[in-house]
């Protein structure tokens, strides 16, 4: 989420032509300079992106990975993303493109299967499903804070680095905190859940209604049960 609210304030950004008073690696400020419609054209190639990467890509390695593996993996991935994108104005002018597309489609093809994932380990984690309209609510709730709360600190940082000549404040203070949730990934478990195959092999299976209707002990039950009460049905007697 603020991934997506300070690339395209970096992609706006003017260059800064003054490089002699960089102190790198960590003291610079500068940006790409690009244009409200190239930054729109960027943003429209991710949204096409994310939406071929959700529908294909997805469930291709999920079923190779699991969900849990998958999500340790994205947890992973984001510090190190944090880390590169602000470092994209320091490339040669002839790559500085070929850069912002390549951590666009890092952004996106790990965040596309990021949501997918957590949806599948929420509703694993279900006890029942009684419970598991409350834990998709609440899930919906801090992910809406999330984007709210998100963006504007994000956009705090971003400004004061540039004030203090530190334009990889927000960048950096976003990948500690990816760090903190990559570290809560590595202790979470799938087993026990509603959903695990080991979990359900422990269970007594209930029986199908089909299995109910051929069972012939339970059809021949029914037609005695029927045949008594007709003989009992004063009706039946006239």
């Amino acid at each position: 989420m603020t991934f997506d609210a300070m690339l395209p304030t970096l992609l706006a950004s003017n260059p800064d032509e003054h490089r002699e008073k960089w102190m790198l690696p960590f003291k610079f400020v500068s940006g790409y300079g690009m244009k409200t419609g190239e930054i729109g054209s960027i943003l429209a190639i991710q949204g096409v992106y994310s939406m071929l990467c959700t529908v294909f890509l997805f469930p291709i390695i999920t079923r190779k990975l699991g969900a849990l593996k998958l999500f340790r993996l994205i947890s992973l991935s984001y510090p190190i993303l944090y880390l590169t994108t602000p470092y994209l104005v320091l490339l040669p002018d002839s790559l500085r493109i070929i850069g912002v597309y390549a951590v666009v489609i890092w952004k996106c093809t790990f965040a596309t299967m990021a949501y997918p994932s957590n949806a599948i380990l929420l509703t694993n984690s279900a006890p029942s499903l009684l419970m598991l309209g409350t834990i998709n609510g609440v899930a919906a709730s801090t992910a809406s804070l999330s984007r709210a709360f998100g963006p504007t600190v994000s956009g705090i940082l971003f400004a004061a680095g540039l004030q203090l000549g530190y334009s990889g404040l927000a960048w950096w203070c976003s990948a500690i905190i990816s760090c903190l949730g990559a570290v809560i990934s590595l202790s979470m478990s799938d087993r026990g859940g509603r959903m695990d195959p080991d979990e359900k092999a422990d269970e007594d299976p209930e029986p199908a209604f089909e299995d109910h209707i051929l069972d012939s002990n339970a059809l021949d039950c029914a037609l005695a049960a029927e045949a008594r009460a007709d003989d009992s049905n004063p009706d039946n007697l006239i």
